[in-house]
């Protein structure tokens, strides 16, 4: 489904990313971990196509991401992404189930029954009407969640999505994700500096200066 080969990508005279080749299939779930500033939310963001790289290919299925223009890159990203950010990026004028309908929406998708299911699924059934400023932390990751899986990615990327969680709501909404990524079919990424965070993982990968080492 998707396949990095020696990807490169520098930040003036700094190398960010060094010779990477990954490949996820579809229902995996993979961990990259490594250390704070090591350039993990970068590798997210190339394999997104939100950052141009200096050297290498990215293969999405059976698009080329480095052969492709912006306005390509954000069909591909709002058909067949997901994204869970560690700061949730929640809108707070929105309801939860404005926010988590907000990628169907986009794609001119209205599936009232679709947003109310994933919302269950992720435990916030009767919390639709619900303005992000009256859940905890570990509600709106949750809303985080609902939001990336209801389009039915083939891709989901979370970034450090724990960071901002006590370690019991990290566990829950951890197996949340696997759980619900699993169930729908879709690979997964997950950047973290947390071993903890990556032990679920199906494969573990740890992102250094000198590239990407596998773990098991």
């Amino acid at each position: 489904m998707l396949r990095l080969v020696a990807v490169g990508k520098r930040f003036g005279g700094r190398t960010v990313l060094n010779q990477i080749s990954l490949e996820v299939r579809a229902g995996e779930y993979v961990a990259i971990l490594g250390e704070s500033g090591i350039g993990k939310s970068t590798l997210l963001n190339v394999i997104a196509g939100l950052e141009p790289v200096d050297a290498g290919q990215i293969v999405f299925g059976e698009h080329e991401l480095t052969q492709m223009n912006d306005d390509a890159l954000t069909l591909l990203r709002r058909n067949h992404y997901g994204f869970v950010f560690q700061a949730f990026h929640v809108l707070p004028q929105l309801s939860v189930e404005q926010n988590v309908g907000l990628p169907l929406l986009l794609r001119g998708i209205t599936d009232t029954p679709r947003v109310k299911s994933i919302i269950a699924a992720v435990g916030l059934g009767g919390r639709e009407e619900s303005s992000p400023r009256e859940l905890s932390g570990g509600e709106l990751q949750r809303v985080a969640i609902a939001r990336a899986l209801v389009g039915e990615p083939q891709l989901v990327l979370a970034d450090e999505p724990t960071g901002n969680l006590d370690p019991e709501n990290a566990r829950q909404v951890l197996a949340l994700f696997r759980a619900q990524a699993k169930e729908r079919g879709a690979a997964a990424i997950l950047a973290t500096h947390s071993e903890q965070a990556a032990a679920g993982c199906d494969r573990r990968y740890r992102l250094s200066a000198q590239g990407l080492e596998p773990l098991n």
